[in-house]
């Protein structure tokens, strides 16, 4: 009777030790099912961000404002609109910045509308908080203004924030606005000739206690981006334009 409850035993802890066993096998499938499930969706985030810095830019909304070559000087934004426009809206933005896509976006309309009216200009300065791409943009928005497509330069940086903005999506952007191809805009952009107006162009954000973009004044006066709606915007422009 005392060896068949010993066989018993053994048997049990047999048992025991197979059912142990199983669940660790079965626990290391399982994490390696995971792992690779993971590791899928890792690679396809990846290849989906690679896609989207890399891609040739798409086609932007375009502006009826007339394409007017800018003087671009240190220290001195990019008009954008009627010199004459008795209100100036003054935006401090970099075009990686996601909250200033967002700006551009929602009140974009509003200000394209004010400036093709003759009722406000812009007077942008395009600040590279963010990185490299930062700076390009900038340096090409600038080549832009020259050659006299910024404004639809401008609404194609935006419609496009998420790109890497290499030298040659920067140039194909050009093309995809309307704008010129010609070999002093190419080389404005690959030389980043306007690489000092960049750097002068932040050293006056910070003379001006611009920390953050987007930064909105209108005649001088700082605007309360958080709590601003588009009407509110639109009255605010009207407002400026009767002082």
């Amino acid at each position: 009777m005392s060896g068949a409850k010993n066989m018993n035993a053994r048997e049990r802890a047999r048992l025991a030790a197979e059912q142990a066993a199983a669940r660790k096998r079965d626990q290391r499938i399982l994490i390696a099912v995971i792992a690779g499930f993971v590791l899928v969706v890792v690679a396809a985030g990846i290849g989906f961000q690679a896609w989207r810095t890399t891609r040739s830019p798409s086609v932007a909304p375009s502006s009826s404002l007339p394409a007017t070559p800018v003087t671009i000087s240190d220290g001195r934004p990019i008009v954008l609109g009627s010199p004459q426009a008795p209100a100036t809206i003054t935006l401090y933005e970099d075009f990686h910045c996601p909250h200033c896509a967002e700006f551009e976006e929602q009140y974009g309309p509003v200000i394209r509308e004010a400036q093709e009216s003759g009722a406000a200009r812009v007077e942008l300065y395009p600040l590279s908080f963010i990185d490299e791409g930062s700076v390009a943009a900038a340096n090409a928005m600038a080549c832009a203004a020259e050659a006299g497509f910024g404004q639809n330069y401008y609404l194609g940086l935006f419609a496009n924030h998420t790109l890497q903005w290499r030298d040659e999506q920067l140039l194909d952007l050009a093309a995809k606005v309307g704008g010129s191809s010609s070999a002093t805009f190419t080389t404005c952009v690959t030389s980043k000739a306007r690489a000092d107006w960049v750097s002068s162009i932040a050293t006056v954000a910070e003379k001006n206690g611009v920390t953050a973009t987007p930064t909105m004044f209108i005649n001088g006066d700082l605007i309360d981006i958080q709590n601003l709606t588009p009407e509110a915007l639109r009255t605010m422009i009207t407002t400026a334009t009767q002082k």
